[in-house]
C-alpha cells in the first residue's frame, strides 16, 4: 500500500463505500493524511458549520477553536483552492494554526488543511480531487429537502397571486346524501286493542276516505269471551231474581240479593266492555288519503299489542324531504339551510326545501350504514313531489375557502389514521 495509485484507491474506496455524512467527514480529515501530510484538518458545511476535524471525535461547536476556524472559513466564497496565510486570518492563527493553509472549497461547504510548509502543486491537485469526490459523497447522502418554487419575474408573481385567490376563493361547502319524499303530516293508524290482525282491507297505496274500513282483528276469541259473558250474566240475574222473591219470606235473602245483585251488575259491565271491543276491531280511517304499509301478507295473522302502528294515512301531495346523512358530513348540515332534492325520476327539475331538523344521534339504516335523519320543508310555491319518490339531496352549508372545500376529505381521512 505504499504506491499513492494504491493508496489513493483505498481512500477513494472508503469514500464510496460511506454509509452516512459523519463517515464521509472522517475520511475527509483523517485518512486523507495518507495520501499528503498535514497537521490539522476541518470540514465546513455552510449550513451545519465546522462537521468534523482531525484527530477529534465530537466537534464542540461552542470552544473558542472551532468559533475562530468558523468565522475563519465562512469569510471565503471562492471556487477554486485557496493557499491561506497568517495574514488571512489574523493575528489569532499563529495561535490555533501552523503557518500555511490549504483550503479546497465544494458544493456546499469546504475541506481546511493546515501544515508548517506550503502545499506543492501536486498535493494541492490530489486534494482537490478528494474534495470533490467528498463533496459529491455528502450530497448524495444529505437528506433531500423540499423545495418550494420560486417566482420568477412579473410573470411568476402573477401566476402565483393568482393560485393564492382561486385558493382562497369563497365556495359554499355541500355534502351529498340520499333523500325520499315523505309525508309531512301523516295519520298513525295504530291497533285499537292487543289481538291478531284477521283481514286487510285496503292494499299498499291504495286510496282511502274517511270512515273506510282499514284492516280488520280477528273477533274469535272475543265472540267466545262475549258469549261466555252473556251466559254468566243471565245466570247471575236469574239468581238475584230468585232470591229477590225469596226476600217476601225470609229476612236472610235481603242480604244476599245484595250479594247477587252487584254480581248481576259486574257480569253486565264485562259484557259491555267485550261488547265495545268487539265493536272496535274495524279499524277506519280518520281522514282521506292513501294508505301507507309495507305488504298485506306481513300482516295477515300477525299478532299486535295495543297502540302498535300498522299502517299511515297520508295525503299523496302533502310531503317532505327525508335525508340520510353521514357521520362525518353531519357537520355541515345547519337547521334552516338550503337543500336541493334531484329526484331520480326527474333529474333535471330540482326540487327546493329547507332543513327543518338534523337528529342529534344517528341511527342504523337498512344498509347496515349509520346515519343521521334530516327533515327538510318543500318550498309552498314548489310543486310538491308524490310521496315515495326517491333521489339525491344537496345540502349547502357554510361559505368556506376553495381549498378547504378540496381537501377536507383528504384531511379527515388521515386524521382518522395518524390520530392529529
Amino acid at each position: 500500500m505504499s504506491d499513492p495509485i494504491y493508496v489513493w484507491l483505498d481512500v477513494e474506496s472508503r469514500v464510496l463505500k460511506a454509509s452516512s455524512v459523519m463517515e464521509t467527514a472522517f475520511i475527509a480529515v483523517n485518512l486523507a493524511h495518507t495520501l499528503v501530510p498535514y497537521r490539522q484538518a476541518a470540514l465546513w458545511r455552510r449550513d451545519q458549520g465546522v462537521l468534523a476535524l482531525s484527530g477529534a471525535a465530537n466537534v464542540d461547536t461552542g470552544s473558542p477553536y472551532v468559533l475562530w476556524l468558523q468565522h475563519l472559513l465562512a469569510g471565503f466564497r471562492d471556487d477554486q483552492p485557496r493557499p491561506l496565510t497568517q495574514t488571512d486570518g489574523g493575528a489569532e492563527w499563529a495561535d490555533w494554526l501552523p503557518a500555511h493553509g490549504l483550503l479546497l472549497p465544494f458544493d456546499g461547504g469546504s475541506v481546511f488543511y493546515a501544515r508548517d510548509d506550503a502545499f506543492s502543486e501536486g498535493e494541492v491537485a490530489m486534494l482537490e480531487r478528494l474534495t470533490q469526490l467528498v463533496g459529491l459523497s455528502l450530497r448524495a447522502l444529505t437528506p433531500k429537502r423540499v423545495a418550494w418554487p420560486k417566482p420568477r419575474g412579473r410573470k411568476g408573481w402573477a401566476m402565483m397571486a393568482a393560485g393564492v385567490l382561486v385558493a382562497l376563493f369563497p365556495v359554499t361547502s355541500s355534502v351529498l346524501a340520499p333523500a325520499e319524499s315523505v309525508a309531512a303530516h301523516p295519520v298513525l293508524i295504530r291497533a285499537p286493542l292487543e289481538g291478531v290482525i284477521g283481514r286487510m282491507a285496503v292494499r299498499p297505496n291504495d286510496a282511502v276516505t274517511e270512515g273506510q274500513v282499514l284492516f280488520e282483528l280477528d273477533s274469535t276469541t272475543l265472540t267466545g269471551r262475549l258469549d261466555v259473558a252473556r251466559q254468566s250474566l243471565a245466570t247471575a240475574e236469574a239468581e238475584y231474581r230468585q232470591t229477590a222473591q225469596a226476600m217476601v219470606f225470609d229476612a236472610k235473602a235481603k242480604t244476599q240479593a245484595a250479594i247477587l245483585a252487584g254480581k248481576a251488575e259486574e257480569k253486565a259491565a264485562e259484557v259491555r266492555l267485550l261488547e265495545s271491543q268487539l265493536a272496535r276491531i274495524q279499524v277506519k280511517a280518520p281522514k282521506a288519503g292513501i294508505a301507507v304499509f309495507d305488504d298485506v301478507a306481513d300482516w295477515i295473522g300477525r299478532p299486535v299489542i295495543l297502540g302498535e302502528k300498522v299502517m299511515a294515512v297520508a295525503d299523496e301531495t302533502d310531503t317532505e324531504v327525508e335525508a340520510w346523512v353521514a357521520v362525518a358530513d353531519v357537520g355541515e348540515v345547519r337547521p334552516g339551510g338550503p337543500l336541493t332534492l334531484f329526484l331520480n325520476t326527474n333529474p333535471l327539475s330540482p326540487v327546493k326545501a329547507r332543513v327543518r331538523s338534523v337528529a342529534y344521534e344517528a341511527a342504523a339504516r337498512p344498509d347496515a350504514s349509520i346515519a343521521h335523519r334530516i327533515r327538510a320543508t318543500l318550498a309552498e310555491a314548489e310543486d310538491k313531489p308524490r310521496l315515495g319518490l326517491k333521489g339525491t339531496a344537496r345540502i349547502d352549508g357554510d361559505t368556506v375557502p376553495l381549498i378547504w372545500w378540496a381537501f377536507r376529505r383528504p384531511l379527515a381521512t388521515i386524521r382518522q389514521f395518524i390520530g392529529f
